[in-house]
């Protein structure tokens, strides 16, 4: 066979095959760039919230270390990871991480600062609440399209790259979603965040005032938080839906002493394991020992004992970790024959209410709320 021949053809394909390259690279759309780098951003910020949950749970005097803490390495490794490896255009996006806060030509992602009031993000700043990402073609690079071969369309059309960086930011700054609010009287002034005070298991029950008698301790009630229940929003679509997070800190929540509806349902939610599990705790044998929640704190003295919904304003957040939740009756949010966690503590006969065993609190005009992980990262931008 002429040897001229097998050559052009080689060229030609070779040319095809950079310009199916870079037209795949053309394909990686600003939605594609966007999606991974918000999956990236919720990814490290979960990691961070991990790290500052694991002191909570074990040494609470490291959490100012953790959180002030400008590198955050195993987050970002986090954040490139869930680009890296499982992104469906994955070999023709990426990010680059130098362990730095500033992007830059070799640095893709920064930690930093979200100020909830003013909405605005500091890279670098501390108490660490947040993670910026920004996602790049890969095919800016040699790496991708045969080299020089591969930037040919690039070239024919006058555009050395197609640059498109989307940006994303998640923050775990405080919010909830707990559809569970505290009584004041309950929060240890010893007990201020970061201070978590293991206490002995705590027997909550629906907070329920007699006329002319001081509110009792160890009272909560069920909130809806900002959002009044109605036919169409009712406690259990809230409970069971997983409602996204909410900054009500100062701000009126609605709450009730409500039924034992609403409680059989979060537990349902509780003991399902397929539930908020990076906020819960296992022994060794992988039975639950107890649940994270980070609930409204309100003054019980003017509540209603009744199933009426009314507003209170919210004067603070409390960490609690919930070791039980005991109800009798069918099991809550339809979940009668799903399958179930099993508890560490089991609940004795006819006891009901919720028990919780570790406790912190934090006022809404405190700086300390700046430190105050929510538990579930949310994109701000």
């Amino acid at each position: 066979m002429d040897t001229t021949y097998v050559t052009i053809m080689l060229i030609v394909f070779l040319v095809l095959t950079g310009l199916a390259i870079d037209i795949g690279y053309l394909y990686v759309s600003e939605e594609d760039l966007q999606s991974a780098a918000e999956t990236a951003a919720l990814a490290g910020t979960q990691s961070i919230k991990n790290r500052i949950l694991m002191q909570v749970q074990q040494d609470p005097r490291q959490i100012p270390a953790a959180v002030e803490d400008p590198v955050q390495a195993q987050a970002r490794s986090v954040a490139v990871e869930a680009v890296s490896g499982k992104h469906t255009s994955v070999a023709l996006v990426g990010l680059a991480n130098n362990n730095g806060n500033a992007l830059s030509a070799d640095n893709d992602v920064t930690v930093g600062f979200w100020n909830v009031s003013s909405q605005s993000y500091t890279p670098g700043g501390t108490p660490v609440n947040a993670m910026q990402v920004r996602t790049r073609r890969t095919a800016e690079s040699s790496s991708v399209g045969l080299g020089s071969l591969g930037d040919f369309l690039a070239k024919i059309t006058g555009t050395e790259t197609f640059g498109s960086t989307p940006v994303a930011i998640a923050s775990i700054a405080a919010r909830t979603r707990a559809n569970l609010a505290l009584c004041s009287v309950d929060c240890d002034p010893a007990c201020v965040y970061p201070e978590v005070c293991a206490v002995k298991e705590r027997h909550m029950e629906r907070a329920s005032r007699s006329p002319g008698q001081p509110p009792a301790n160890n009272r909560y009630l069920f909130t809806s938080l900002s959002h009044p229940v109605t036919v169409t929003n009712t406690m259990s679509d809230l409970v069971c839906g997983e409602a996204p997070g909410q900054e009500v800190c100062g701000r009126p929540i609605y709450t009730s002493a409500g039924s034992d509806d609403i409680l059989r349902d979060i537990r349902a939610m509780m003991y399902n394991p397929k539930f908020d599990r990076s906020n819960k705790e296992y022994d060794k044998n992988g039975r639950l020992v107890g649940w994270w929640v980070l609930a409204p704190v309100v003054d019980c003295s003017t509540a209603s004992s009744g199933a009426t919904f009314e507003t209170h304003p919210v004067t603070q957040y409390s960490l609690v970790r919930i070791t039980r939740i005991c109800t009798s009756g069918p099991a809550g949010c339809q979940q009668q024959d799903a399958p179930r966690e099993t508890p560490a503590l089991a609940c004795a006969a006819g006891e009901s209410g919720l028990f919780l065993d570790r406790i912190s609190c934090v006022g809404c005009g405190s700086k300390n709320l700046q430190r105050l992980p929510a538990l579930h990262p949310v994109l701000v931008k």
